[in-house]
């Protein structure tokens, strides 16, 4: 088998909103209703320019199960691309996409393969030296599935190369519904020699050999979904593990910046320091053709009270008129106060009763992992009383703050501040 050279995406949700954004243009507006269209366009564009053998997509690729006429128009222009460029689409279809309510006018498209719900192989019909290249897929039938398809997934004899494309949870990703769940033990039993999924929106290579990875959406639609995003270049060789290129293509990027205000004096120096650090921003301009910023206000807050412009709608205003001119354009999200109150905490645990008490406590939760775990379980517990498990923000999640104790320490230090700040506002009112 010669080098074989593909592309993987997933998750590109065609037609998926923007959320928890003020827009303050209507170009800008414009920019995010167009955004996840031209993801996909880039896409197709990268696999016609790379001159790549096929595309495998590995779900989701519209977020809606009865996609509308934009998002059925845009996949068809891009499969038609692709065809007139003699590059054959592999689709394995998702929980938002799945073949009950696939459009009938798509599945017969010209280039497209379509899997169906039980695992089946697709011999790659391209030169005669990849004759031994077969693909193998399966989607999902209904929005939810809880059986593994993994797990059916068995690898034919005599192949010189085996990728298997499926929409998948592997071991129970956090963040995401635990649907056709598996784990790498499983993915590795199947006998594939690349393993291309679905369903989980961050770039991950689970594993170098064989090669399992996730791309992850090809355009961030929320602040949780940060950093740059698009599709991975993959070449393979008989023989030789696979090797991954990350491609970033998406137009907007999200980002969390932290802007320290404990030498600002003012507002007008907040400002300025804000402007400055967004306009720091290094990304590729060739790719990212916005940036959407969550500033968060962190440090010292001294007499002047900055912590409080966080919730300014002047202040948001004219951050957002300033950030606009920039040579790339920036769109603050939101502006957040996790600043410390001028009167030092590290004062107040030397106090003696409940005060001292809870931010010691606080301070032991951080440096601890036994007290943190206990910590994180009980706040859980309480979430799950009152929401479902899909709507714990990410911010909150067990698993994630388990292995990050400065995100823990983070929320601590929120907490203990505002517990602090109550209880001192208490104390001079005599409340």
């Amino acid at each position: 088998m010669t080098t074989l050279k593909f592309i993987h995406a997933a998750d590109i949700h065609l037609g998926r909103p923007f959320s928890g954004l003020r827009r303050s243009s209507p170009e800008l507006g414009n920019l995010f209703l167009q955004a996840g269209y031209d993801a996909w366009d880039r896409i197709v564009t990268t696999a016609i320019h790379r001159g790549v053998d096929f595309l495998t997509l590995g779900g989701d690729v519209f977020d809606a199960p009865n996609p509308t006429v934009r998002a059925r128009v845009a996949f068809k222009n891009g499969v038609e691309r692709l065809y007139d460029a003699r590059i054959p689409v592999y689709l394995a279809v998702g929980n938002h996409d799945p073949l009950k309510s696939f459009p009938e006018s798509l599945r017969t498209l010209p280039g497209l393969n379509l899997f169906g719900p039980n695992p089946e192989g697709m011999r790659f019909a391209g030169q005669e030296q990849t004759d031994g290249v077969m693909i193998f897929g399966a989607g999902f039938e209904k929005a939810v599935i809880t059986d593994s398809l993994v797990r059916k997934f068995r690898r034919d004899p005599g192949l010189d190369l085996a990728i298997g494309v499926v929409h998948t949870n592997v071991a129970g990703t956090s963040g995401h519904e635990n649907y056709s769940p598996c784990t790498l033990d499983d993915l590795r039993a199947a006998g594939m020699d690349i393993w291309c999924l679905g369903h989980v929106h961050s770039s991950e290579i689970l594993s170098q050999d064989p090669l399992i990875l996730y791309p992850g959406t090809s355009q961030g639609a929320h602040i949780n979904e940060s950093g740059l995003r698009g599709c991975h270049l993959i070449v393979a060789q008989h023989g030789s593990p696979a090797v991954a290129e990350f491609i970033p293509l998406a137009p907007v990027c999200w980002l969390r910046v932290d802007l320290d205000v404990t030498e600002c004096h003012s507002a007008e120096d907040l400002l300025d320091d804000a402007v400055a650090l967004c306009s720091g921003t290094s990304l590729d301009a060739d790719v990212v053709r916005a940036v959407v910023v969550r500033l968060n206000l962190t440090g010292q807050d001294g007499s002047q009270g900055l912590g409080t412009i966080a919730s300014d709608p002047e202040f948001f205003e004219v951050l957002s008129e300033r950030l606009a001119t920039l040579s790339l354009p920036v769109f603050p999200e939101s502006v957040r106060d996790s600043t410390r109150s001028s009167a030092s905490l590290n004062s107040l645990k030397d106090e003696e009763g409940f005060l001292g008490d809870f931010l010691e406590l606080c301070r032991r939760s951080v440096e601890e992992p036994s007290m943190r775990d206990h910590l994180l379980g009980g706040v859980q517990a309480e979430l799950l009383k009152k929401l479902h498990r899909r709507y714990i923000p990410a911010e909150l999640d067990l698993e994630r703050l388990k292995n990050d104790p400065k995100a823990v320490a983070t929320l601590l230090d929120e907490a203990g501040d505002l517990v602090a700040g109550m209880f001192l506002e208490s104390r001079e009112t005599g409340s």
